[in-house]
């Protein structure tokens, strides 16, 4: 295991800039995961990380080692790729122990450290097939077996579990954490799925355009969101946001529908522009409040999921019960008051609720 260290990491391709001054310090066991849109530069930072790109500029460590220009062999970490990236001429057995094969070590090293493995990630009945002969789920133990073997001193994930079925990836990010607890080996794990890095994750990295927008423990996120951006990538639903100004202690819609806000923000930004967020599961019926009217209902079993247009917004209510709403309906809603999330609507800086 080993700390990671990076100091104004920086990679372009030609004129193209695409890591714009990565600074990020990982703990020794600590599971960090990358998140964010397509092209903001996770997948490049992780390349990098495992010397598969050369950075343009910056510095990175592994423990107390530079090993920023160096080769990847040189690096001991181990990387599970999107597409598994096994040997289809090799049993299982034998695509787990190639890289110890590789290093030239010892045949009863090999054999014991590919058991090991496969009885952590129950493959002890698969050794002797091929990956033909596997399902997606079975594919990606396997690659994540043959990192195991090595025992590096940082695992790499890069978007490992994309691939697989909706069922198939909510199992896998089980035995994933559960790897995590047991080894509690270093993790860099990639990802375009929130909820993957929200339940993995000792600490989210969201990223946007190469920069890092904010970090944290996945929950300090959700709740504190620093930004618009932020706020929006992280949940599922997404943030509500509707765009209004403060007047008088409420924030006006354009039409003049006023929404919950509080006096003591209005107080330091009378006149401001602003969004209004609110999470989906914040949002209730309730006999007063603000009004909007239904337009879609869907029921998942045990919640109930509303698009309500307010003040000529679509607004998602999640519902943690079932409902007889109807589409076309006229509702009234309420929130608590600390649930509520202003954003400059310029530049989508935080505003703190306090004023």
């Amino acid at each position: 295991m080993a700390t990671m260290n990076i100091s104004n990491l920086r990679k372009s391709f030609g004129a193209v800039e695409i890591l714009r001054g990565i600074d990020l310090d990982v703990e020794d066991g600590e599971f960090v995961a990358l998140v964010g849109p397509s092209g903001c530069g996770k997948s490049t930072l992780l390349r990098l990380i495992a010397g598969l790109e050369i950075a343009t500029s910056g510095k990175l460590l592994i423990g107390t080692k530079d090993v920023t220009a160096l080769p990847p062999k040189e690096r001991d970490v181990a990387m599970v790729f999107q597409n598994y990236a096994l040997y289809p001429h090799l049993t299982v057995r034998n695509n787990m122990g190639f890289s110890l094969k590789l290093r030239g070590a010892d045949k009863s090293e090999i054999e014991r450290k590919v058991a090991e493995a496969a009885g952590i990630l129950g493959l002890d009945t698969l050794l002797d097939r091929y990956p033909g002969q596997l399902s997606g789920g079975q594919r990606q133990r396997v690659a994540t077996g043959r990192a195991i073997v090595r025992d590096p001193k940082l695992f790499l994930f890069d978007e490992p579990l994309s691939n697989l079925d909706a069922k198939l990836r909510v199992q896998m990010r089980t035995e994933i954490k559960s790897l995590h607890q047991r080894l509690r080996n270093t993790m860099i794990y990639v990802t375009h799925d929130q909820i993957e890095a929200m339940t993995l994750a000792d600490r989210i990295v969201v990223m946007q355009s190469g920069r890092i927008e904010q970090q944290g423990a996945p929950l300090d996120l959700y709740d504190r969101p620093t930004n618009a951006f932020v706020a929006g990538f992280l949940g599922s639903p997404a943030m509500n946001f509707i765009k209004g100004r403060i007047i008088d202690g409420k924030i006006v819609t354009e039409d003049g529908t006023a929404l919950p806000g509080g006096s003591p923000v209005a107080s330091a930004n009378e006149g401001r522009e602003v969004l209004w967020g609110a999470r989906p599961e914040s949002i209730a019926l309730a006999p007063n409040g603000f009004s909007g009217r239904i337009e879609v209902v869907e029921p998942t079993g045990p919640d109930t999921q509303l698009l309500v247009r307010v003040a000529g917004a679509p607004l998602v209510v999640l519902l943690r019960s079932r409902t007889h709403a109807v589409a076309g309906e006229a509702v009234t809603l309420d929130i608590d008051p600390s649930e509520i999330h202003l954003f400059d609507a310029d530049n989508g800086s935080r505003i703190d609720i306090t004023g």
